[in-house]
Formats: C-alpha cells, sequence, structure tokens
C-alpha cells in the first residue's frame, strides 16, 4: 500500500505514515522570547507538496537527536491539526504537531526533492499583510545587490528583483540571511527566495524571516523557462531612464519657471565637484531620529538611551553634477551615495576608521566624474536632492565578424585577388 500523500493530509485525520524528506528546521522569531514556544520543519514528499511539522522548542535537544535536515524519513504517531495561526510557510489547511510519541524512521535511495517552492504572483501580495500572513515565495531576475548595512543594530542587505510580469520588488536579507548571498557576477541571475514576509513602505516589499532561504539559479524544473522569460525583460535601469528622463538645462528652466515643484526626474550626469567646506555623512538616534553626538567609541543622544542600540551613520553629501547641457548644485543622500561607493556608511565610518565628517576619505571624493543615472526630486525650497544612482546602461559594439570583412578592411594583397 503506497504512503498517504502530504496534500491528503486533513485536521484531525487519524496517523498514517508519511514518506518525506525534511527541508529545512527554523523557530518562528517573535520580539517577545516567550512567544517563541515552536520548534518548526518543512516535510515534502515525492509528488513535490510540502507540509508543517511542528513541535515543543523546549524539545529541541531531543528532535535534533532524531532528525537531520535534508534527510528522508517515514513520519508516523503525529497529530493532525490546523495550519499554523500565524506566519505559516506553506498554503496546507493542516500541519503535524510531533512530540516524543511521533517516530522517524530513516529512508534510503528514496527520489524525494530536496527542495520546494510555491512562488507568488505580485497579485497575491497584498492580501499576504493580513493574518494568518502566510509567508511567501518569490523568483525574479536580480537587478541590484545593495552592500552589507546596519539599521538600528541589525544587519541587512537589500536586493531588487523583476518578476516576470516586470513588477520590481525589494527584499531585505536581515541578519544572518544578508550573508547567505554571494555578490559576484550575479546581476542578470535568476533568484528565487522562500518564506518571506510581505511589508509595505511606499510600495510592496518582501523581508526575510527566520525561515527564509535563497537560491541563484534554483534547481527547479523549469529553470530554463523562466531564465528564457527573464532574457526577455528591459532592465529596470533602462527603464528607470525613460521615466522623467531630463537635462540638467531642461531641470533649471523648469525651476526658473517654477513648473519643477516637488518634481521626480532621471538625470545621466556626473559629479564634477565636491563640497568639502560641508560634512559627508551625520549620525542620528535609532529610536527618535535626532542628532546622536560622538562619546568617545560610541554614540549617545539627548533624548534615549541608546546604549542597546546601534546609532543610524548618513551620508549626506553636498556635490555640483554636470552633465553635457548644464552643472546644478546637489545632495546626495545615504542610498544614493550607497548605490555609488558600494559601502554602507556605517562601514565607511567605523569599519574604515573614517569617524570626523569634514575630513573626506578617498573612497567618497573617487567619485568625481562617474557618470551615473541619478533619480532626483526638486524639494520646495528648489534643492535638488540625488536619492538613488544606478549605473547608465551601456551597449557593447558587437564583435565583427572575421569571415565578413569589408573590401576596405582587407589587406591590399586580398584586394587585388578582389579584381
Amino acid at each position: 500500500m503506497p504512503p498517504k500523500r502530504v496534500s491528503q493530509v486533513r485536521p484531525e485525520d487519524p496517523p498514517e505514515p508519511l514518506e518525506v524528506r525534511v527541508l529545512k528546521r527554523w523557530i518562528p522569531y517573535f520580539k517577545s522570547k516567550e512567544k517563541m514556544t515552536d520548534l518548526c520543519y518543512l516535510l515534502v514528499d515525492i509528488h513535490g507538496d510540502a507540509i508543517e511539522a511542528v513541535a515543543d522548542v523546549t524539545k529541541a535537544e531531543y528532535f535534533d537527536s532524531i532528525i537531520d535536515v535534508q534527510h528522508c524519513y517515514t513520519v508516523d504517531k503525529y497529530v493532525s491539526s490546523p495550519q499554523r495561526q500565524y506566519m505559516p510557510s506553506v498554503p496546507h489547511v493542516a500541519s503535524l504537531k510531533i512530540g516524543k510519541r511521533a517516530t522517524f524512521t530513516p529512508l534510503l535511495d528514496k527520489d524525494i526533492p530536496n527542495y520546494h517552492y510555491n512562488f507568488a504572483t505580485y497579485d497575491d501580495l497584498t492580501p499576504r499583510m493580513n493574518p494568518p500572513k502566510l509567508l511567501t515565495d518569490y523568483i525574479g531576475r536580480i537587478e541590484k545587490v545593495s552592500p552589507i548595512m546596519f539599521r538600528t543594530g541589525k544587519k541587512l542587505r537589500k536586493i531588487i528583483i523583476q518578476d516576470e510580469r516586470s513588477n520590481e520588488i525589494e527584499i531585505t536579507l536581515w541578519d544572518e540571511k544578508a550573508d547567505m548571498i554571494q555578490t559576484e557576477d550575479i546581476i542578470g541571475k535568476v533568484f528565487a527566495v522562500t518564506a518571506t514576509m510581505v511589508t509595505y513602505f511606499n510600495k510592496l516589499q518582501l523581508e526575510s524571516t527566520t525561515s527564509t532561504t535563497i537560491a541563484i539559479s534554483p534547481p527547479i524544473p523549469d529553470l530554463q523557462t523562466y531564465v528564457n522569460r527573464f532574457q526577455e525583460l528591459v532592465p529596470l535601469a533602462e527603464q528607470h531612464a525613460s521615466l522623467n528622463q531630463i537635462t540638467i538645462a531642461e531641470l533649471k528652466t523648469k525651476i526658473d519657471n517654477k513648473t519643477a515643484q516637488q518634481g521626480h526626474y532621471t538625470c545621466t550626469a556626473r559629479i564634477t565637484e565636491i563640497d568639502e567646506l560641508r560634512t559627508w555623512f551625520y549620525v542620528k538616534c535609532p529610536k527618535c531620529g535626532n542628532k546622536a553626538y560622538p562619546e568617545k567609541d560610541h554614540f549617545v543622544c539627548l533624548d534615549d538611551d541608546i546604549e542597546e542600540e546601534e546609532a543610524l551613520f548618513m551620508y549626506c553629501l553636498n556635490a555640483k553634477i554636470t552633465d553635457n547641457t548644464d552643472s546644478i548644485e546637489a545632495v546626495f543622500y545615504n542610498e544614493a551615495l550607497n548605490d555609488i561607493v558600494n559601502i554602507s556608511c556605517r562601514d565607511m565610518v567605523i569599519d574604515l576608521g573614517n569617524r570626523n565628517p569634514k575630513v573626506f576619505p578617498n573612497k567618497i571624493t573617487s567619485i568625481k566624474g562617474e557618470t551615473k543615472l541619478l533619480h532626483i526630486a526638486v524639494k520646495g525650497n528648489n534643492n535638488i536632492a540625488v536619492n538613488k544612482a544606478e549605473n547608465p546602461r551601456t551597449f557593447q559594439p558587437a564583435t565583427p565578424d572575421p569571415k565578413k570583412r569589408t573590401l576596405a578592411q582587407l589587406p591590399d594583397s586580398d584586394k587585388k585577388a578582389k579584381h
């Protein structure tokens, strides 16, 4: 008799043997550690269907002694319960409750998948912000990867992907998840992420959780189909370049005519001067956002106690930008300068020892002359803010086919032979 399929498990069903692979183990995160009571496993069967198994976290040592991630087992004597009520990782109606009575008998030579993806579409995202806040698997093409950054003492990395419908999605990888991706030669690669939480800050975003996994070129049967689809997408940098593209001369005309207020534009330009009479970064309190002050080897706030948290380091560079039409003064804010120097402000200050905001490090001054696609905003006082910077889209000339040389390119001996 074949084992029961995972997809057939329903709450309150009596246990029947399931042949599965244990894909991952995690403890769901809660701000209050008293609520961290579950130890979770994701199980997948030979049909590719997945279900969660949930144990008491106080029994972690016992289950770690009998369950190895990526190993296969026959699982029995579990209790079939309803799906977890908060941030379940798969859309199954049931989950398995396991205690010391449950059995995990090792299985050998079983051709059970070693991965599970249930990719969402962009239209699926908004409903997942509501309870039970089903976690989201997503796939797209990598457009941009940030360096490691720190926010309120937590490490993070941001990844921008484009899905097959050309939707732009920002994914934040927190803490140890930020180290899970290598940044070399990955732009344009297929990227799959699992178990992310849908959030909203000006636009829909995804954030990693304790159960998140990531993969470059994931081992899925239809990978080549995704590769082919993504190759047809216009890179986001090229799309952005066509949105409200403006020259500096045109921008100054709009400002003079008072038609640029609160406008957002893109402009291809280079930094030609840096105002070294101003500062290049500032530090603020992670709690109230007010200025933080240096005090020996750390920073303090006038109002809040931040000894347990790290202050926020933010780039702010005053510079002149120039294109082939004109020049204008602009302020490069944190994300924009991060995009250009490829190192977070916190790392520039703390790790590289550049603690004086009036002494400009070489990594800052050396950016003069670099041409970038700048995302700019005109403030109410007509000041120019640069909020984002990208490499401009460039097209490489095609390599000539040596078999198709023109007569003018042929050696003299060959020209004579042609007549």
